[in-house]
């Protein structure tokens, strides 16, 4: 089960994540934020990983590909609490995905 709690502060969403992430969540997940940057115009997202407790190894190419439909729409993501191995995994960009400790650090690499 994967529970997600969506906040917005100064115009940047941050959707804490709790939980697993499995074939199954992601796909809610990844609708969720389908809906977010389609239909809401989103472009600004903070990913905090703090309190997922299980990610699925096949997840990762689906973590890049839904990135990069975010890049793909002038987007930038902040990520927080993954660990240095997922990191490498998700891969690293100069301009528009950071990686950061705590959330509160979204705020200086993200703005409207």
């Amino acid at each position: 089960m994967l529970e997600i709690n969506k906040e917005v502060r100064k115009g940047i969403l941050f959707l804490e994540l709790e939980g697993n992430i499995d074939q199954q969540t992601f796909t809610t997940l990844g609708k969720e934020i389908n809906y977010l940057l389609y239909r809401q115009g989103i472009s600004n997202f903070v990913f905090d990983f703090t309190y997922i407790s299980k990610v699925e190894e096949g997840i990762f190419s689906k973590i890049q590909s839904k990135l990069v439909e975010i890049f793909l729409n002038c987007g930038k993501v902040v990520v927080c609490g993954m660990s240095d191995g997922n990191k490498r995994k998700i891969g690293f960009t100069k301009d528009r995905l950071f990686y950061v400790n705590e959330k509160i650090e979204a705020f200086e690499y993200l703005s409207l």
